[in-house]
C-alpha cells in the first residue's frame, strides 16, 4: 500500500529538530545538522483505525492526532478530525495501529555490518561444512590479501551440518592462508585459521584472551582453532564503513518492521559516530539509546569519569547506562555445559553497588542458571544502599522455579527475553516447562522482548515474536504448554515494558496524549486472527515522530 493511498489530504506542518552532531579526530566526516528541517516532527491524523493504546484508562480507541511529532489526541473519529487542521489524514480501514516497536537489546551497527560485510553461512539454508567452506572461498577470492574474512553462522552449527562438527583450523587453513578468518557459530562460539590465531597473538599462548575465554588446544598444545568468547579481539570497522551499512540495511531491517526505538550495544566507538553521522543526515528514523560494553569498550570508572547521566541527550540519541557479561557462551563450544563466570561473586557485588550508587543501569548477561543466581545475589546486596535501578538480566527468562521468578519481581529484576522470530516448520513433539512466559506475567514481572539482532538469527520480527508467544507450540509457536501469552501481553513486551526496562517508558512504548508520535499501522485486525494465523500479520506502515517513513 503506497502513500498516496494512504492520504486523504497531504499539507503538513512541522518544527526544528537538532541531533547530536558527529566528530572523530580520526575520521574526515562531516558534522550533520538537522536543526530547523523539522525532521520526524509532523502532523498525522490516524482516523477508522482499531488503536491499541497499552493504556489501562483507554485501552482501545479509532483515532489518533500527532502534532509536532508528539501525540496530543487519542479519541474518536469525530473528535480527531475536528481538531486535525490541515493535518495529513491516514485512513486506517479497520487495521490494528499499535504503538511503534521497542527493542531493548539489539546490536544493531553489528546485525547491519553482517549483512554488508560479513558471509552469511547459517543452517540452514547451508547443510554441510563443505557448503559453508565454499561460501568463505568465495568471499576470500574477491577480498584483498590481509583483510579479514567472517562468517556468520548459527547457534549449534555442529548438531545443523552433516558432518556433526565444527571446522578445524586445518580445514580453514584451506580455505584461505592469506587472510586471517573467523566463522561464528553464535556470536560466542568461534572457529579461526591459522593467521587469524597469529594476528591475535594467540598462536603460543592464551595470556592476552579474554577473562572466561577458552582456546581448544590439541595434545601437542597446538590450537585446533576452536574457542570461546574471542569476539572482543576481532578489529572493529571504521566508522565510514558502518555508516555505510546502516544506511544500506538499517530501514530494511529495523524500520519496515516497525522498530522506533532501539538500545544498541556499540562494539567500538566508530559504531557511536556512525549512529550519530546517520541520524543527525537524516537517513535514520531509529531513536537510539546506548549501552556501553564494560570493560570492552572501556572501565566503569572511566564511564563514570564522563559525568554523564542516564538519559542524557536529545529525542533521537541518549546515554543508555552499561553491559557487562557475568557468563559468556555458557559452555566451550565442544558441547560441554558449564557456568564460564567472568566475575568472583565479591567483584561483582562491589561492581553492581558502585554503578548503581553512580545512578548507571546494568545490562547483565547471563545463560546459566548459577548466572542467574550472581546477579541476583549481587542486585540483592545492593538494595540496603540504592533502589529503583531497574538493572536487567539479559536472556534471563528461562527460570523454572515460581520462586525464583517471584524473587525477580521482589529484587526489581527485569529479565530480558529473546523469544523465537517464527513460525516452527515443525511441531514439537514434546512439553517443556520454561520459558515461563504467561508465569512471568502473572507474577508482575513485567519482562521485555528483544531481538538481540547481531546477525547471527537473520530473520526477524517482533510481529513474529509476538506470535510465538501467542501461540501453542503444538501449533508451530514458541509457547509452551499453559504459557502462552495474550496477543495485547506480547505486544507489551515489545512496546511499554520494553520502554521501561530503559527507563523510557514515559515518552514511548504506549499511545498516550504526550508521547512520541511513533506507531506501527499493522496489516489486519489481530482480532480477527488465532493462534499461528498471527504469523501471517504484517505491518503495512511504520509512523515515525508523525511521519511514514515505511509503507508496504
Amino acid at each position: 500500500m503506497k502513500r498516496r493511498e494512504f492520504l486523504l489530504s497531504t499539507a503538513a506542518a512541522s518544527s526544528g529538530l537538532m541531533l547530536p552532531a558527529c566528530s572523530s579526530s580520526s575520521s574526515n566526516l562531516e558534522n550533520f545538522q538537522t536543526e530547523g528541517t523539522g525532521l520526524w516532527r509532523r502532523d498525522l491524523a490516524i482516523v477508522n483505525a482499531r488503536i491499541l493504546t497499552l493504556e489501562p484508562h483507554q485501552t482501545e480507541s479509532e483515532a489518533v492526532l500527532i502534532r509536532a511529532g508528539r501525540i496530543v489526541l487519542v479519541g474518536t473519529n469525530e473528535q480527531v478530525l475536528n481538531d486535525a487542521g490541515s493535518a495529513p489524514v491516514l485512513d486506517g480501514n479497520g487495521r490494528t495501529v499499535v504503538p511503534g516497536f521497542v527493542d531493548p537489546h539489539v546490536h544493531f551497527e553489528m546485525a547491519c555490518n553482517a549483512l554488508s560485510y560479513q558471509v552469511a553461512c547459517h543452517t540452514p539454508p547451508f547443510t554441510s561444512l563443505v557448503e559453508i567452506k565454499q561460501a568463505l572461498g568465495n568471499k576470500a577470492a574477491k577480498t584483498p590479501a590481509g583483510d579479514w574474512i567472517v562468517g556468520r553462522g548459527s547457534f549449534g552449527m555442529a548438531a545443523q551440518v552433516e558432518e556433526g562438527r565444527l571446522p578445524s583450523r586445518l580445514e580453514l587453513d584451506q580455505v584461505t592462508d592469506i587472510h586471517p578468518l573467523v566463522l561464528y557459530s553464535g556470536f560466542h562460539v568461534a572457529m579461526l585459521n591459522t593467521r587469524a590465531l597469529m594476528e591475535l597473538g594467540l598462536w603460543n599462548n592464551d595470556s592476552n584472551l579474554p577473562r572466561g575465554a577458552i582456546l581448544h588446544r590439541d595434545a601437542n598444545g597446538t590450537p585446533t582453532g576452536i574457542a570461546t568468547e574471542i569476539w572482543p579481539m576481532i578489529p572493529p570497522y571504521s566508522a565510514e564503513q558502518v555508516i555505510n551499512s546502516l544506511r544500506s540495511h538499517a530501514r530494511n531491517i529495523y524500520v519496515a518492521k516497525g522498530i522506533t526505538s532501539i538500545s544498541t550495544l556499540p562494539l567500538a566507538g566508530s559504531d557511536l559516530v556512525a549512529d550519530q553521522a546517520v541520524q543527525a543526515s537524516g537517513d535514520l528514523p531509529i531513536r537510539l539509546r546506548a549501552f556501553y560494553h564494560v570493560p570492552h569498550l572501556m572501565s566503569l570508572d572511566d564511564y563514570i569519569g564522563m559525568g554523564l547521566s542516564r538519559g542524557f541527550g536529545t529525542d533521537m540519541f541518549r546515554i543508555g547506562g552499561v553491559k557487562i557479561f557475568v557468563d559468556g557462551a555458557g559452555s566451550d563450544g565442544l558441547g560441554r555445559s558449564f557456568a564460564d563466570f567472568k566475575w568472583e561473586q565479591e567483584e561483582l557485588d562491589e561492581f553492581v553497588l558502585k554503578a548503581h550508587l553512580h545512578g548507571i543501569q546494568l545490562m547483565m548477561h547471563a545463560v546459566t542458571d548459577p548466572g542467574h543466581a550472581m546477579i541476583e545475589a549481587a542486585v540483592e546486596a545492593s538494595l540496603s544502599r540504592v533502589n529503583g535501578m531497574r538493572p536487567r538480566i539479559e536472556h534471563g527468562g528461562d527460570v523454572e522455579d515460581v520462586d525464583r521468578i517471584r524473587r525477580l519481581a521482589q529484587l526489581g529484576i527485569i529479565p530480558v527475553i529473546t523469544p523465537p522470530q517464527q513460525r516452527a516448520m515443525q511441531p514439537r513433539n514434546f512439553s517443556r516447562t520454561t520459558p515461563r512466559y504467561r508465569t512471568l506475567v502473572n507474577e508482575n514481572v513485567m519482562p521485555a522482548a528483544c531481538s538481540d539482532a547481531t546477525g547471527t538469527i537473520p530473520i526477524f520480527s517482533p510481529l513474529g515474536a509476538i506470535a510465538a508467544l501467542v501461540t501453542p507450540e503444538q501449533d508451530g509457536g514458541g509457547a509452551p504448554p499453559g504459557e502462552e501469552l495474550t496477543f495485547e501481553e506480547a505486544l507489551s513486551m515489545h512496546t511499554i515494558w520494553a520502554a521501561r526496562s530503559g527507563f523510557e517508558d514515559h515518552d514511548r512504548g504506549s499511545i498516550k496524549v504526550g508521547k512520541f508520535g511513533d506507531l506501527a499501522v499493522l496489516s489486519d485486525y489481530h482480532g480477527r486472527m488465532r493462534g499461528a494465523e498471527l504469523f501471517d500479520l504484517r505491518v503495512d506502515a511504520t509512523i515515525f515522530g508523525g511521519e511514514i517513513v515505511f509503507e508496504r
